[in-house]
C-alpha cells in the first residue's frame, strides 16, 4: 500500500458543473465538468510546444527535476485536496518513468467524492482541445481509475489501462520533467533528448544535463557475462558479491551508496556510468564470468591493421561506443579488461598519449591520418 500524505491546507471546491454521463459520452475514468477551472494560467505561453513524443524510462535517475516539483507545488496549491504522493523511486520497479524522476502520483482517490472532483477538474482541464495544456507541461501520459491517456495518441482519447484508482499517474517528457516548456519559459524549448543509452539492452549513462543531440545508435554488447544486470533498489546475492569487490559493505541492497561508487569506479574503467550493474561492468568485476568477448578476435597487431582498412574514415571521440572503438582500444594496447568498446576517459588520454609518440596534434580525436600514423610506426 502507498502511505498518502495528507496536505494540510484549505480544500478548494471546484465550481464547474459536470456533464450527466450518457451513452453518448466518451469513455473517461470519471465524469469530466463541462467547464474546467484547471491551474492557473502564468501568462503568455507564446507558441503552442510540439507534442511530446512517448520517451520510456531508460535511465536509473532518483530525484525530483524541477518541472516536476513545480508542477506538483502547484496542483497541490490550487485544488488543495489528496497526498502528495512519490515521484522517485527505486529502479527495480518496473518501467513508469519513476525511476527517472520523470513522474509523480497524485493521491486523489475516485471514491472520495473531493478528491475525485479535484481529479476531474484538472483532467478535463489538462486534455481538453486535443490536450493543449499537456503539451505546454510536457506531459506524456496520464493514467487513473483503469484509464490512460496519452498526449502522442489524443486522438484516442482515454483507453482501457489498470489499477490507479486512489492516485493520478502523470508521465513526463525531459522537457516537462526538467520544467523546460512554455508553460513555464513563456515559449517552446528544443527538444531534450535525455540520457543515452550505449549498448544495447543496457540502462543509459546517468545524465542531468540537457541533451539537445538525437542520441546516437546503440551499439550491440562487446561483452556478456552470466551475472544479472541489477540497478538502484534491487536486493541479490550478486549485489553482494559486487560490494565485496569494490570494498563495500556486503548487505546484498543496491543502495545510493553503491550507485555512487559504481558511477566513479565505471569512469574510471572506460564504461557509461551507469551507476547499474549492467553486462560491460560485471565482465571487468568478475572477468571469470564472462561468456562473449569480441576483444578477443583481435590482437593488437591484428586491431591495427584493421581499423586503418576499415575505419580510416571515421573520427572517433570521447563517448563513441562500438566495434570501432574497442578495434581502436585493442591497437592502442589498453589493457584487456579496458577494450570495452566505450570512448571514456581512459581511451581519451591513451589517444592523446600516442597522438603525441607519433608526433600527432594531441586532440584526443582519433582520424584517419592518425591511423596512418599508428601502422607506419
Amino acid at each position: 500500500m502507498r502511505r498518502i500524505v495528507a496536505v494540510a491546507v484549505a480544500v478548494v471546491v471546484c465550481s464547474a458543473t459536470f456533464t450527466a454521463p450518457s451513452q453518448a459520452a466518451p469513455p473517461r475514468p470519471t465524469p469530466f465538468p463541462s467547464k474546467p477551472t484547471g491551474l492557473p494560467v502564468p501568462g503568455s505561453m507564446g507558441a503552442l510546444d510540439p507534442v511530446p513524443t512517448y520517451t520510456p524510462q531508460n535511465a536509473c535517475q532518483p530525484g525530483t527535476p524541477k518541472g516536476v516539483a513545480d508542477l506538483r507545488a502547484l496542483v497541490m496549491k490550487t485544488y488543495g485536496v489528496g497526498g502528495i504522493g512519490n515521484t522517485a523511486r527505486t529502479c527495480a520497479e518496473g518501467t513508469s518513468e519513476h525511476s527517472d524522476g520523470r513522474a509523480w502520483d497524485w493521491m486523489v482517490d475516485v471514491n472520495k467524492p473531493k478528491e475525485r472532483a479535484a481529479a476531474a477538474d484538472f483532467l478535463a482541464w489538462l486534455t481538453r482541445n486535443d490536450g493543449e495544456m499537456a503539451r505546454r507541461l510536457g506531459i506524456m501520459y496520464v493514467i487513473y481509475n483503469k484509464m490512460i491517456w496519452a498526449s502522442y495518441r489524443s486522438k484516442d482519447g482515454w483507453r482501457p489501462s489498470s489499477g490507479h484508482a486512489d492516485h493520478i499517474h502523470i508521465s513526463f517528457s525531459w522537457n516537462g520533467a526538467r520544467g523546460n516548456t512554455s508553460w513555464w519559459k513563456g515559449a517552446p524549448q528544443p527538444v531534450d533528448y535525455g540520457p543515452c543509452q550505449r549498448f544495447a539492452n543496457q540502462p543509459s549513462a546517468v545524465d542531468t544535463r540537457v541533451n539537445r543531440t538525437r542520441c546516437p545508435a546503440v551499439s550491440p554488447l562487446m561483452k556478456s557475462t552470466t551475472m544479472p544486470t541489477l540497478e538502484y533498489g534491487h536486493r541479490h546475492s550478486a549485489v553482494a558479491t559486487a560490494q565485496r569487490l569494490l570494498g563495500r559493505a556486503e548487505t546484498g541492497t543496491f543502495d545510493l551508496g553503491l550507485r555512487s561508487a559504481l558511477i566513479t569506479w565505471q569512469r574510471a574503467n572506460n564504461l557509461p556510468k551507469t551507476g547499474a550493474l549492467d553486462q560491460p561492468t560485471w565482465a571487468i568485476l568478475r572477468t571469470s564470468t564472462v561468456r562473449t568477448n569480441v576483444a578477443k578476435e583481435y590482437t593488437p597487431a591484428s586491431a591495427r591493421a584493421f581499423g586503418a582498412k576499415n575505419y580510416a574514415g571515421l573520427s572517433m571521440r570521447s563517448l563513441d561506443t562500438g566495434r570501432h572503438v574497442l578495434v581502436l582500444q585493442r591497437a592502442l594496447g589498453l589493457p584487456l579488461k579496458q577494450v570495452t568498446g566505450y570512448f571514456g576517459a581512459p581511451t581519451t588520454a591513451a589517444v592523446k598519449a600516442r597522438q603525441k609518440q607519433l608526433g600527432r596534434p594531441a586532440t584526443g580525436v582519433w582520424t584517419g591520418a592518425d591511423w596512418r600514423a599508428l601502422v607506419g610506426s
